[in-house]
């Protein structure tokens, strides 16, 4: 996974039956038609589930909300060689995914957002997702000049929990290097404000200019903004597992000092689980 970019299209979709319709009827053909570039690796979507409390940090989180939470927080995954890859794609498929991406407005309630992440470390087995596999994303906001001493200490936590904890079955780092601007849905004023119900696209374009960038166009969030992707066999498995770094003593010394001493917002965890993805290329 070193190497690869990952484009984490973010979005707060409404919990309706029409919303899960909508994301069977139009997301394959997202995925056909960003899949038809070579720079393409792999995606991996994922909807939101629950919420890790923390031993208890808020008393109304819940491994399970999938029936109370509203809205529900989607994750989409798309995997790149390049930052290039990713931006000549949105430019050559721009009036198919413009047009399929206002298709599901209507279960839209905040986003869409795509940040861009490198991969800074990662464990992964590549075996197969089932029904009750967990990703767990935890959401860290670092300190300026605390980034490195940040990764260190996440890899040396992560690795004890692999090591030591049940249905750890992998996990990722990952750092946000900027942003996609037609991604988020970022045009230019004409192209934004444009009245169409999606069959009559805009014009290309974004404030930051009618061409794709080899480079992310949003700049990267400051204070630094972290995902820890881990990869657990069931959210019972993620509760207990990720529960140890505040009532393990060893584990919690080196989470204290190696995670929580340099955050500045956060951790959030989202327990989500995978709907849709591929992966072959990623782990042939």
């Amino acid at each position: 996974m070193k190497g690869l970019t990952i484009a984490v299209n973010t979005s707060k979709i409404a919990n309706r039956p029409e919303s899960f319709d909508l994301m069977h009827k139009v997301g394959p053909k997202v995925c056909i038609a960003t899949a038809s570039h070579p720079g393409f690796v792999g995606f991996m979507a994922l909807l939101q589930t629950g919420v890790h409390d923390m031993a208890g940090r808020y008393g109304g989180a819940a491994l399970d909300m999938r029936e109370t939470l509203n809205p529900l927080a989607m994750f989409q995954y798309t995997i790149w060689k390049d930052v290039k890859s990713h931006e000549e794609m949105h430019y050559q498929q721009f009036n198919t995914i413009y047009e399929l991406c206002h298709h599901c407005l209507s279960m839209v309630v905040e986003g869409p957002w795509e940040p861009y992440y490198e991969v800074v470390a990662a464990d992964l087995s590549g075996a197969p997702h089932t029904p009750q596999t967990r990703i767990v994303l935890g959401d860290h906001w670092i300190m300026e000049g605390h980034e490195q001493a940040f990764e260190a200490g996440v890899q040396e936590a992560l690795t004890w929990l692999k090591e030591k904890a049940q249905g750890l079955t992998g996990w990722m780092l990952m750092k946000q290097i900027g942003a996609s601007a037609v991604g988020s849905f970022q045009l230019d004023p004409e192209g934004m404000l444009k009245p169409t119900l999606g069959a009559n696209p805009p014009a290309y374009n974004t404030n930051y200019g009618d061409k794709p960038l080899e480079h992310p166009p949003i700049p990267p969030q400051k204070p630094a903004q972290y995902f820890v992707h881990m990869e657990w066999a069931g959210p019972e498995q993620a509760h207990l597992g990720l529960a140890k770094t505040m009532v393990n003593y060893e584990l919690r010394q080196i989470h204290n000092r190696g995670v929580l001493a340099h955050v500045c917002r956060g951790p959030y965890f989202y327990l989500t689980q995978p709907m849709h993805e591929e992966t072959a290329m990623v782990f042939p």
